[in-house]
C-alpha cells in the first residue's frame, strides 16, 4: 500500500542503508529534473511528506503547491529559473543528508564561501558533513550532499544532470538497462491504443530521460511533466551534413552555423574578407616565428631593452619591500605527540591598527595574564592521535598538487581542513588526557605574541602548499609560523572591537563566524600583517589552508 516517505523514515528509526538512500534520491531527482524541463519548481513543497512510496512502482513526488501557469510558461525570467533549480537541488541534498544520517539538518548560522565573494545573504540552510553524524556514510553520498548544498552558486550543481554526474555508472546497471529496452513489448496498433485509452483513461505518463549517463524511467502524476519536443530534438543525433566542396564553402557553412540563421554568406565581398583574414593570420604567424628565431638562434633579446609591464613593476616593488626569508631546519620537538609550548609573560599592549582594514579599529588597550601558547601549529600526527583515540573521521584530502595523501604521509605538516568545532574538540580531548586546561587562543592573546613576527611560508615562498612546522624563522619569543603556513582558529566570535580598555578579553558574546589569524601559504591578496583579521563558519571543514595552535592557561 502507498506510504509517505516521512512516515517510513520515522518507522525505520535509523539511517537508511546507503544503496536504499541513493535509490530513493535518484527516484526523486529524476522527477524533479522533469519538472525543471517544464520550468516548474517545488521549493518548500519538496519534502518527505510529499513523497509517496509504493511496493510496485518508483517513488512519486506530489507536485502540490506548483501553479499550473508555471508549467505552461514559455519564457520565464532566467534568474527565476536559476533560483528555482538551485533551491530544489539544495532541498534534495538536505533530504539525502537526513536519509543517510537519520537526523534532520541542524539549523545553524549562515556562512559564505571563501573561494568567491563571501555569500552571507544566502537563504539556503548550511549542511554539515554527514560523516560527523554517521561515520559509515559512503563517499558517494558525501559528494552528492556537498555538491547539492554548496552555499555559493559557483560550487553548487547547476542542474540535476550535473549533480548526478558525480555517480559513475556501473556496467551492470548499463547492461540491465539495455536488456530492459530490448525486452520491452512492442507498441500496440493505433486502433487498439485508441480503444484502450477510451476504456481506461491514463492516470500517469511514462517517459525516458538520460541523466548522468543512465537511462532512467520518469514517472509523472497528472500535473507532472512530459519531456517536451525541444528536449527530444536536442537529444536526437543530428543528420549528417554533406561535406563542403571547397575551403570557401566550408568557411561559409561555418559562418552559417555560428550565426544560427543558417544563411551562408556569398559574393565577392566574403571572398575578399577571407583573403584579408588569411593575410592577417600569416602576418601574425610570421611575427611569432621571427621573435622565436631572434631569441633562441640569433641571441636577440638579451641586450635589447624592453619596457616592463605594470604587473612586473608592482611585483618587483613588493618583492624589494619584503623581508628576506631563509628557511630553517625543523627542531626535534616538532615530532612530539604533545604540542610543545612557550611560556608568555602577560602585559599590556595596543590592539588593532589604524593602517589596516576597518574591522581592525578602534585601537584599544588590552591587558593579558600569563599563559602558554603552542610553539608550532598542531600537526597531522598530533591530530591523528586524537582521531584514533576518539574514532573521529580523519580530515578530508585537500588535494594539494605536490603533497598527495597529505594527512597520513606528511605527519609533521600542519593539519588542515578542520573546522572550529574540530579544533575545539581536540583541545577538550587534550585537557582530559593531560589534566591541564587546553583551549584555543583568544584573538588578543594571538596578536600579543605575534607582534614583530617575520613573514614565513606565504604565497610568495610556499610553492603552492603548506610546509613542515618549525621550518620558518621564529619570532623573538621562539614561536614559529605565526605569519604564514596556515590561518589559525581563535576562540572568539567575530565582532567589532570595543573602544574602552579590556582585561583578558574573549571577544563578542555571540556571533555567526569565528576568527582566524595569521595569513597562509595560499593568499597573496590579503596583507600578511599581525593585525589582519579573517572569519569563517565554525561548522565547516573544507578550509584547505586553515589550522590551529593551542593555549594552556589557568583562565
Amino acid at each position: 500500500m502507498n506510504k509517505r516517505l516521512g512516515d517510513y523514515l520515522k518507522a525505520y528509526g535509523a539511517p537508511l542503508p546507503a544503496q536504499e538512500a541513493l535509490d530513493l534520491f535518484l527516484g526523486m531527482a529524476r522527477i524533479v529534473h522533469g519538472m525543471h524541463e517544464q520550468f516548474a519548481f517545488y521549493g518548500q513543497e519538496l519534502r518527505f511528506d510529499n513523497v509517496i512510496l509504493s511496493p510496485d512502482q518508483p517513488p512519486r513526488v506530489l507536485d502540490c503547491g506548483i501553479p499550473q501557469s508555471r508549467l505552461a510558461a514559455k519564457s520565464p525570467a532566467p534568474e527565476d529559473v536559476a533560483q528555482g533549480i538551485r533551491r530544489d537541488i539544495h532541498q534534495l541534498g538536505v533530504m539525502l543528508y537526513q536519509m543517510a544520517t537519520g537526523q534532520p539538518v541542524p539549523e545553524r548560522r549562515s556562512t559564505y564561501n571563501f573561494r568567491t565573494d563571501f555569500d552571507e545573504t544566502s537563504e539556503l540552510l548550511p549542511v554539515p558533513d554527514p560523516r560527523t553524524v554517521n561515520p559509515a556514510v559512503s563517499m558517494e553520498i558525501v559528494r552528492l550532499v556537498a555538491k547539492a548544498t554548496a552555499r555559493d552558486a559557483q560550487s553548487q550543481a547547476k542542474s540535476i544532470g550535473e549533480l548526478l554526474s558525480l555517480l559513475e555508472p556501473s556496467p551492470d546497471a548499463a547492461e540491465g538497462a539495455a536488456k530492459a529496452e530490448l525486452s520491452a513489448p512492442a507498441a500496440p496498433a493505433p486502433a487498439e491504443s485508441a480503444q484502450a485509452s477510451q476504456a481506461n483513461p491514463p492516470v500517469r505518463r511514462d517517459a525516458k530521460v538520460t541523466l548522468a549517463k543512465r537511462s532512467l524511467p520518469v514517472v509523472s502524476e497528472r500535473t507532472g511533466f512530459v519531456l517536451n519536443e525541444a528536449a527530444v530534438k536536442r537529444d536526437a543525433p543530428p543528420a549528417p551534413a554533406p561535406p563542403p566542396a571547397s575551403l570557401v564553402d566550408g568557411l561559409a557553412q561555418a559562418f552559417a552555423d555560428l550565426s544560427g540563421t543558417g544563411e551562408r554568406p556569398t559574393g565577392k565581398g566574403f571572398k575578399f574578407f577571407l583573403a584579408g583574414v588569411s593575410c592577417l593570420l600569416l602576418l601574425v604567424v610570421s611575427l611569432i616565428i621571427y621573435r622565436i628565431v631572434e631569441k633562441f638562434f640569433l641571441g636577440g633579446g638579451a641586450s635589447v631593452a624592453t619596457r616592463p609591464t605594470v604587473e612586473a613593476l608592482r611585483s618587483r616593488s613588493e618583492t624589494s619591500n619584503r623581508q628576506t626569508f631563509v628557511p630553517t631546519t625543523a627542531p626535534d620537538d616538532t615530532r612530539a605527540l604533545l604540542p610543545a609550548l612557550v611560556a608568555v609573560k602577560g602585559g599590556t599592549f595596543e590592539m588593532g591598527s589604524l593602517d589596516g582594514q576597518p574591522d581592525e579599529q578602534p585601537v584599544h588597550r588590552v591587558t593579558l595574564s600569563d599563559f602558554e601558547i603552542g610553539k608550532y601549529e598542531v600537526t597531522n600526527a598530533q591530530y591523528k592521535a586524537f582521531c584514533d583515540a576518539t574514532r573521529r573521521p580523519y580530515p578530508e584530502e585537500p588535494n594539494f598538487a605536490r603533497l598527495r595523501n597529505y594527512f597520513l604521509d606528511y605527519p609533521h605538516h600542519p593539519v588542515v581542513r578542520v573546522s572550529w568545532d574540530d579544533a575545539n574538540a581536540y583541545c577538550i580531548w587534550l585537557s582530559e588526557r593531560t589534566g591541564d586546561l587546553y583551549r584555543l587562543p583568544t584573538e588578543a592573546e594571538w596578536e600579543y605574541v605575534a607582534r614583530n613576527s617575520p613573514i614565513g611560508w606565504d604565497s610568495y615562498h610556499s610553492g603552492g602548499a603548506p610546509h613542515e612546522v618549525g621550518t620558518s624563522p621564529p619570532n623573538e619569543l621562539g614561536i614559529h609560523d605565526l605569519m604564514g603556513n596556515v590561518w589559525e582558529w581563535c576562540a572568539d566570535w567575530y565582532g567589532s572591537y570595543p573602544a574602552e580598555p579590556q582585561t583578558n578579553p574573549k571577544g563578542s558574546p555571540r556571533g555567526t563566524h569565528k576568527v582566524l589569524r595569521g595569513c597562509s601559504w595560499y593568499f597573496s591578496t590579503v596583507p600578511c600583517r599581525t593585525t589582519s583579521r579573517f572569519r569563517f563558519d565554525p561548522t565547516l571543514n573544507y578550509w584547505f589552508n586553515g589550522g590551529f595552535r593551542v593555549v594552556r592557561a589557568k583562565h
